[in-house]
């Protein structure tokens, strides 16, 4: 779903799907001179639509021959970043759609003059010429939390050493020490194969784990269960992207006795879920 917003004011966006699967748009009541216009994409759109929606919303708006768009400043915020982890071409013969994504917005469709974008996975893997404006996982954090929140964690526990640097942010504004999980994965299938634990004393411990995206969540649960085998107390997951597409059954089952959540991503489940599962 996307959403368009002109110098404050929602502008309907009204989308026709057609039996073949195509889609189009039709934009009314953009003002005459917009001073701003802002794109939104919601966490629920599959990835694969959000290039195709983008770039016909903009065609859309720019087809207003009786609008004047010369001092009209452009914004995109895209609330998941599409092939956010695949910042990388993995093996031979694959290819690298986050740079793909992001030089055709940049080299094609070229109207933006910001992109705004929340925990990016690895956002030195996007390219140089666009004003990529993050709201980084503390801000993501923060803003998960209820208010009234107090901590009680004694230790934030990053899922590996790639994730240690923003875990540290959060283990920072707790006032708590900041360790890793060493893990690998098969580059071939995705699948975990190791996870090990630092030497640290866990026992009676609170533990938070934090981290960007919570695919099927399975390194988080391997993960609940060495803390809790090691003595934990209690262990946490903050991710500030949910998409759990098997929903929450399995982490009910898990060691994982608390979900923090910034925004779900594909529709799979929602912050009432989330909420369900806290209780």
């Amino acid at each position: 779903m996307i959403t368009v917003s002109a110098d404050n004011k929602d502008i309907p966006v009204n989308m026709v799907e057609f039996s073949d699967g195509a889609i189009t748009f039709k934009l009314d009541s953009l003002p005459e001179q917009p001073r701003y216009i802002w794109i939104t994409v919601d966490p629920s759109t599959p990835v694969y639509r959000v290039r195709e929606e983008i770039s016909l919303v903009v065609d859309a708006i720019m087809g207003n021959d009786d609008k004047d768009f010369t001092n009209t400043e452009f914004n995109l915020s895209l609330e998941y970043t599409p092939y956010g982890r695949a910042d990388r071409r993995f093996e031979k013969g694959n290819p690298a759609p986050l740079l793909d994504f992001f030089c055709f917005l940049r080299d094609e469709l070229s109207v933006f003059d910001a992109i705004y974008l929340n925990d990016v996975h690895n956002i030195e893997a996007i390219p140089k010429g666009l004003n990529i404006i993050e709201k980084g996982q503390l801000q993501c954090f923060k803003e998960s939390l209820p208010q009234g929140w107090k901590s009680d964690y004694d230790i934030v526990v990053a899922p590996d050493l790639g994730a240690t640097l923003k875990a540290k942010t959060i283990a920072d504004y707790l006032g708590v020490e900041c360790i890793y999980a060493n893990k690998k994965r098969d580059v071939s299938t995705g699948r975990l194969t190791t996870i090990n634990l630092p030497e640290y004393d866990f026992e009676g411990k609170v533990v938070l784990i934090p981290d960007d995206i919570a695919d099927q969540a399975g390194t988080h649960m391997w993960l609940a269960d060495l803390l809790k085998e090691a003595g934990a107390k209690r262990v946490d997951l903050y991710v500030t992207h949910a998409i759990l597409p098997k929903g929450l059954k399995k982490l009910k089952e898990s060691n994982i006795d608390k979900l923090i959540v910034y925004q779900t991503v594909g529709g799979y489940i929602n912050k009432q879920n989330v909420s369900d599962f806290n209780k």
